[in-house]
This record gives structure tokens, C-alpha cells and sequence, in this order.
């Protein structure tokens, strides 16, 4: 017996959960068994976590005396998607549950530091039957990835041993570089964006004298596991050989100068099964030199100015330049003045080509290197990251800061300038831009009470009169409010509004906004409501709550999102949250990177805790 229209039926084979779609397909939910395994391994990351205390090793080996401390982090992700299979509108098959954990062991006592990471991602309920043939929807990992289970991946991330001998350190495993600005070597921890990019190698460091010393060499071990992402289709990670030294000289007066040098030589797709360290014995791709000189109090102005240049020699990265290579350089500048309650900071930077040396990195989700923005990235949009990442590009920026009232009331304006002569490849325009951005606010303050603004206009006028220029107005604020003698009532506001130039494909002018409304019931608990919107056709997520939009005639829209979260801490050192509804993806910039972040739309339980 079928009945059609989408019923549940006894269709094909055994069992009362087989779907019949009229004359289509059969499609059978998994049963437990079949991810009895996942479930496990997240109950296991669940009950292993409270079990761990903080200890004294005993003993009489090397760690004996060390303390022992673990920070746990446990997500538990529910994901609804809006996707249906054709046939089964209706039934929400393509559901499915995300499970990460991350251990941070850390092990310490004078003079030896150890730590480990150990991640954990597993997927529930990701198999269906498919006309009797079992389909798994989304892989977890790739070929290549070595793991146990089909749904579920275990990856020590970071090991490391650092030993300290007076003004020496030495570390064993994995360490983190970054030299200057960051503008030829800068591998740090960008947890902001979920990027955690480390050197898995050796690390040293020496003071001789007034002479530092910063030696680094090894592959890079980009983190695999993400923490606040969707984890899906992790691949087998290719470790580049990064090899660089920095010389730093104090005590020149009011002079610190320093020099710094890296070679790269970056692994290819083609290299996938080979042995990374055999890029040791390799021909390099680039080298990265510069110098910094840094000065404090001259006249009441602190400085600081660094140059460096590329040595390009792959050939995915010499373009058409010159003698068949395309080099590179970079300047960066900063001045702070403090006269009277004021505090002034000026800024300038000219970068060319230095984007190239992402171009292996980039396209894995992370950078090598990244140049100070001078941007404001909270409102770098799919337009303005295209500056970020220029490859031919000259900023300058002053930001005036004044106390009207010392730590009570402290209005600020800022006012950035850009050109960017780089077209093609993420850019929009076909021709040149100069930009400018000015933004004004003030943060005050009175007991409790908190009241921060910042708002700004930016202005991306094209060379061609013709092509119009990109505009964007925005604002964010927030507000807290204190309610008795513990409790907080806090408003978060950010919108921005957008209008296109004139692009080859043309793209329409959006609205977005992202709000928050949280309550704090003393320092355990706090409620919280999120509201998202977005009408930019170049977001792919849809919200979770329909409305009428006057404005299209009563058409219904999918653009508004919304969500809820509880928030506690049972005890100062550990927090529980609790999540449902849905926020959408975009770009999200963070220390001059950007990335562009996927949406989500489900339940969520995350649990962090140090013992």
C-alpha cells in the first residue's frame, strides 16, 4: 500500500519510515544505529570535560612541581536548512546535527611551558536512503583526512614545549611570527575570524646585550577544526616552509631599530601526498626583507616607520614584471601626538604587489602576510574588501581624539583616504578610485552607564565620471544601562546603507542591520535577542522570519533574521550558552584579514570552561 501527495507510506523494503514522493524516489531516514557512533563522541566531550581539575604533577621527572590546567570548549550546532529534496518539500531530511570540542591542555612551571590542543568535529543524522542506496549529504572531511569514523574527525592541532635560560627561549612544535606589521610575515592567532595559523617548526629567541634576536623556521599548520564555523569538507593540510629572523637593537637613544628577513617556499595542489618537509629542498618562491625603526618621546611625538620589499620567483607569482619577475614593496608610517587633552594619531601606507605572497595561502582561507588596513573593519563590505586586498594602493589616515572629560566623555573624528589603483580580480570597478571615509563619535561614560557611537560616510568616487562612485552611510552604537545595583540593560545597533556605482554587473543598493537587545540578571545569567537584516542579493542565506515589505508592493520577504540566547555562568570560569533562531553570512574582517563567513539558521549549546 502507497498513498501519494507525500505521505508517509510502507514504499519499498521493510520499516514504516520509508517516504514515497508520486512515482519518485524512495527516501529513508537513518536509524540510530547508524549515528549511534557520533552521538557517543559527543556525550564522551561532554562528560570527559568536568572530569578535569586543576593539578600539581607529582613525580621527580622533569614536569614534577608543574601546574596543570585545561580549558575546555564544547559546541553543540543544530542546523536547519532551508533546502528541501525535490519531491519532499515538505520534510526536512537535510537537517542535520554539528559537534565540536577542543581541548587546550597547558602545563607549566618556571622556565618550561607545554600545550597541546586537541580537536574533535562530528556530524549526527548526515546519511538518508535515496531510492534504497545510502547518501551521505555533506562529508566531513576529504580523502586523505585519516580518521576512524565516517562523521566524526579527531586532530591534534598544536603541540609545543618552550623552554626558558634566563634571556633565551627555545619552543619545540608549534609557534607564531610576526615581524613589524605583519607586513612580511604575519602568522598569529585571528581567533576574531576563526583563523589560527602556526608555524609547526622551532622558534628561538636571545637577548644579547641590547641586541633581540627572533629566529623562526618550519611548515605552516593552519587549524583545521572550526570552533564557531560550519565544519565541512576538511581537506589534508599542505605546510608551506617559512624561514625568517628579526635583529632588533635598543637603547639608541630614543631609537629602536630592527631588521627583519623571510623566505617562503609554498607547497602545490599537485604536492598533496608528498612529504612537506622536502620544500626545505626545494627552490624558493619569494623572499621578504624590510627594516623598522621606531621612536618614543622625540618632541612629544611617539613614530614608528617600516619598509620592506618581495623578491618574487615563482612562476604563479612573477606576473609580467620586469626581467620576467614582479616585485614588490611596501611602507608603513604612524605618528601619536598628545597635546593637551588631545590625542592625535596619523597614519600612510603605500603597499605594491605584496598581495601576491597570499596567493597560495589566500585561496586556503588564511594569510601569510597582511599590511595595516587603516580601515574601519566593522563596515567592510563585499566593495571595500577589494581595498583591503589591493595590490597597488596608497591610504593615509588622522584620527583626533579630545577628553573633554577624562574617562567620562571623549568625542573623536577620524577622516581616511585611499587610492586605489588596482582593477580586476575581487574589484567591482573598471577603472581606478580614489576613496574617502569620515567617521565621528564619542564614548561616555558616567558610573555604569556606557553610551558609545560611531558614524561615518564613505565615498569610492571611479576615475571614469561615467562609472559613479560606491557610497555607504553607517552607524553603530551601543548603550548599556545599569538596573539597580547588579543588574544591565544593554542596547547594540549597526546599520549601514549602500549605493552602487555603475559595474559591468550591475549589483543592487541594500540595507543591512544587525541589532542586539541583552538583559544581565547579576554576573550569572544574561538574555539576549538578535535581530538581522539584509537585502543584499549577494548574501545566499535566507532569514527565519517573514515580513510584508511595503516598499515591493506586500511581497513577502525573507530578509529579516532573528534569534535568542541564554547565557550563563555557573562559575566564573566556565560559561554555558544557549542559541536558536538564525544570523546571516557576510564578510568579516579582523586584523586585516577578511573572510567571508557563512550564515546559520538552527539551535545551539556551547559550554567553555577552565579548570
Amino acid at each position: 500500500m502507497q498513498q501519494q501527495n507525500g505521505r508517509w507510506a510502507p514504499g519499498r523494503g521493510a520499516g514504516p519510515n520509508r517516504r514515497v514522493a508520486p512515482d519518485g524516489p524512495v527516501r529513508e531516514p537513518l536509524r540510530p544505529a547508524r549515528w549511534l557512533r557520533g552521538a557517543v563522541l559527543s556525550c564522551a566531550g561532554i562528560g570527559l570535560s568536568p572530569l578535569a581539575v586543576a593539578a600539581e604533577l607529582k613525580g621527580e621527572g622533569p614536569l614534577a612541581g608543574a601546574s596543570m590546567q585545561l580549558t575546555t570548549n564544547f559546541d553543540l550546532r543544530f542546523h536547519q536548512v532551508p533546502d528541501r529534496l525535490p519531491g519532499f518539500e515538505d520534510s526536512q531530511v537535510l537537517n542535520y546535527t554539528e559537534q565540536v570540542l577542543r581541548n587546550n591542555l597547558l602545563i607549566s612551571k618556571p622556565g618550561l611551558v607545554v600545550g597541546v590542543q586537541l580537536d574533535e568535529a562530528a556530524f549526527l543524522r548526515n546519511e538518508y536512503y535515496f531510492d534504497d542506496v545510502l547518501t551521505t549529504e555533506r562529508p566531513l572531511y576529504e580523502e586523505g583526512m585519516l580518521s576512524p569514523f565516517d562523521h566524526a574527525l579527531v586532530r591534534l592541532e598544536k603541540v609545543y614545549v618552550a623552554k626558558r635560560w634566563g634571556d633565551s627561549e627555545l619552543t619545540l612544535g608549534d609557534a607564531y611570527a610576526s615581524f613589524g606589521r605583519g607586513i612580511a610575515l604575519n602568522l598569529i592567532k585571528n581567533t576574531g575570524i576563526d583563523i589560527d595559523t602556526s608555524i609547526r617548526g622551532g622558534r628561538a629567541e636571545a637577548r644579547v646585550g641590547n641586541v633581540d634576536i627572533t629566529a623562526v623556521t618550519g611548515l605552516t599548520n593552519p587549524q583545521d577544526v572550526s570552533m564557531f564555523n560550519p565544519n565541512r569538507g576538511i581537506t589534508k593540510d599542505q605546510g608551506h616552509m617559512v624561514t625568517g629572523a628579526e635583529v632588533a637593537v635598543f637603547g639608541l637613544g630614543p631609537a629602536t631599530l630592527s631588521g627583519h628577513g623571510v623566505v617562503y617556499r609554498f607547497a602545490r595542489t599537485e604536492d598533496i601526498d608528498s612529504n612537506d618537509l622536502q620544500r626545505y629542498s626545494e627552490g624558493l618562491d619569494a623572499v621578504a626583507a624590510g627594516a623598522t625603526l621606531n621612536l618614543a618621546g622625540i618632541g612629544g611625538i611617539d613614530a614608528f616607520v617600516e619598509g620592506d620589499v618581495f623578491d618574487y620567483r615563482a612562476e604563479e607569482m612573477t606576473g609580467e614584471g620586469e626581467g620576467g619577475r614582479l616585485p614588490g614593496y611596501a611602507g608603513y608610517f604612524s605618528a601619536a601626538a598628545y597635546p593637551g587633552k588631545a590625542t592625535l594619531l596619523i597614519e600612510g601606507k603605500h603597499t605594491r604587489n605584496t598581495e601576491v605572497m597570499n596567493a597560495f595561502s589566500g585561496a586556503e582561507g588564511w594569510e601569510i602576510v597582511a599590511a595595516p588596513t587603516l580601515e574601519y573593519e566593522m563596515v567592510i563590505t563585499e566593495d571595500a574588501s577589494s581595498t583591503v586586498n589591493s595590490n597597488d594602493v596608497s591610504a593615509g589616515r588622522v584620527r583626533l581624539d579630545y577628553a573633554v572629560a577624562p574617562r567620562k566623555f571623549i568625542p573623536y573624528v577620524s577622516f581616511a583616504a585611499f587610492r586605489d589603483r588596482e582593477v580586476g580580480g575581487e574589484h567591482f570597478n573598471t577603472v581606478p578610485e580614489t576613496i574617502g571615509h569620515g567617521i565621528v563619535g564619542w564614548q561616555l561614560f558616567k558610573g555604569r552607564w556606557v553610551f558609545q557611537v560611531n558614524s561615518g560616510y564613505r565615498h569610492d568616487q571611479r576615475d571614469d565620471p561615467t562609472m559613479g562612485a560606491d557610497r555607504m552611510a553607517h552607524l553603530d552604537a551601543e548603550l548599556n544601562i545599569p538596573l539597580g545595583e547588579s543588574n544591565a540593560l544593554e542596547f547594540t545597533l549597526n546599520g549601514r546603507r549602500f549605493w552602487w556605482g555603475v559595474n559591468p554587473l550591475q549589483q543592487s543598493d541594500f540595507l543591512e542591520m544587525n541589532n542586539a537587545v541583552a538583559y544581565h540578571l547579576g554576573q550569572k545569567w544574561a538574555f539576549l535577542v538578535y535581530q538581522d537584516f539584509t537585502n543584499n542579493p549577494i548574501i545566499t542565506t535566507q532569514g527565519n522570519l517573514s515580513f510584508i515589505d511595503p516598499s515591493t508592493y506586500g511581497q513577502e520577504r525573507d530578509s529579516l533574521y532573528g534569534a535568542f540566547e541564554v547565557l550563563v555562568h555557573p562559575r566564573p570560569s566556565s560559561t554555558l550558552r544557549l542559541f536558536y533562531g538564525a544570523y546571516k553570512a557576510g564578510i568579516r574582517c579582523a586584523g586585516g584579514q577578511c573572510r567571508t563567513l557563512p550564515g546559520f539558521e538552527g539551535a545551539r549549546v556551547t559550554w567553555q570552561a577552565t579548570f
